[in-house]
């Protein structure tokens, strides 16, 4: 089952500012054309301020053409092209933008923003410390840091990033509910609870706070409190699916299986591709006997997901449950394949094995199940 909610990515930066280019008058008129290459840039600026987006670009680019070494017109023309979703063209700008000004430390954060939107999580993360090499106390990219980390699983760096940019920003509630998803990852429900809960002090409308509280709750086994925390969080946005996800599961916990059926199915109307909810709409519809349904959420979950091992071995109980006992190993093989150390699964398949008299095959599996250490 899944715990708690996704930490609120939020990628930081920010523009340059007024920072332009300055020359001195000169007897051949270089202070004029400086003067006119800058308001290119200036009007970008402010035309992307108005979200005039193509308007920036074409101004940033004719700055460009009269100045191609103009380190500021890059890096405003990644942003926009970040702003457009070209990130692509976003990297190559920032890049453009470092070679001139490697100490832009600005550059650097935005450069590893848009790698880490690209899936480049190591790129991404050696920009962040690079802008550290000029800027060590820039807030936004420790949070970037954070965010990164956590998604590489580097849970101990992530909380470390974390407090970083609490402890130059004590009022950013975005970090500390980053931190208690991480400390939750770790274990550790009480540091987590009580982070989830400074976030929301600082902003009492921020959902996912709420979201989170409720799962780490639920994970502590406070079940009306974390019904609680998530109805607060669909009060403040409806259409936000793991608030329902979460709720659908605290709901289970507590018995109320009709509910949990509703929120479930919520979260799935608002998120389709949203495999936890299927798998657990699934589970609950088992326990209420409707095993073909069961097995049409988990086999919407492996579509969505197919390296889910709690879907498989879900599906292989609703197989087992119908009868169709071949299917039912295929499916605690393929959960076993993908988690070797997942003891369910494996003493469901020597069951199944023993069942069909191949004794040598169950036996094999009950000792990986009760091998020491697992």
């Amino acid at each position: 089952m899944k715990g708690v909610g996704c930490a609120a990515i939020l990628l930081l930066f920010g523009m340059a500012g007024p920072a332009h280019s300055e020359a001195s008058p000169d007897a051949d008129g270089a202070q004029p054309r400086q003067n006119h290459i800058n308001a290119h840039v200036i009007l970008g600026e402010a035309l992307q301020i108005k979200g005039d987006l193509d308007g920036a670009i074409a101004e940033y680019q004719k700055a460009i053409n009269a100045e191609p070494e103009n380190y500021l017109a890059h890096y405003d023309l990644g942003i926009a092209l970040y702003a457009k979703g070209d990130l692509d063209g976003a990297i190559i700008e920032y890049r453009k933008s470092i070679r001139i000004a490697p100490n832009n430390y600005l550059a650097h954060n935005h450069l590893g923003a848009a790698l880490y939107g690209k899936g480049d999580l190591d790129g991404a993360i050696a920009e962040y410390y690079k802008v550290f090499q000029t800027n060590p106390d820039y807030l936004d990219a420790h949070y970037n840091l954070g965010i990164a980390l956590y998604d590489k699983r580097d849970l101990d760096g992530a909380i470390i990033e974390y407090r970083k940019a609490i402890r130059l920003e004590s009022g950013d509630f975005r970090a500390h509910n980053n931190l208690g998803v991480a400390l939750s990852d770790k274990g550790d429900l009480d540091g987590a609870i009580a982070e989830f809960r400074k976030s929301i002090r600082l902003n009492a409308d921020y959902t996912h706070a709420y979201g989170n509280l409720g799962a780490a709750l639920n994970a502590k086994g406070d079940f009306d409190s974390a019904i609680i925390e998530c109805r607060k969080a669909i009060r403040i946005h409806a259409d936000e699916p793991n608030s329902h996800y979460i709720l659908g599961n605290a709901l289970r916990n507590k018995g109320n299986i009709g509910g949990a059926v509703i929120e479930y199915g919520e979260a799935i109307r608002l998120q389709p591709d949203h495999p936890d909810a299927h798998v657990n709409l699934g589970a609950v519809l088992h326990q209420k006997g409707q095993i073909e349904d069961a097995i049409t959420e988990y086999r919407r979950a492996i579509l969505i997901k197919p390296a889910l091992p709690n879907a498989h071995y879900n599906l292989g109980l609703a197989f087992q449950a119908k009868g169709n006992l071949e299917g039912a190993i295929a499916e605690f093989r393929e959960a076993i394949r993908l988690n070797p150390k997942f003891d369910n699964a494996q003493k469901s398949l020597a069951g199944l094995l023993e069942s069909k008299s191949d004794l040598k095959a169950a036996s094999g599996e009950m000792r990986k199940a009760l091998k020491p250490g697992r």
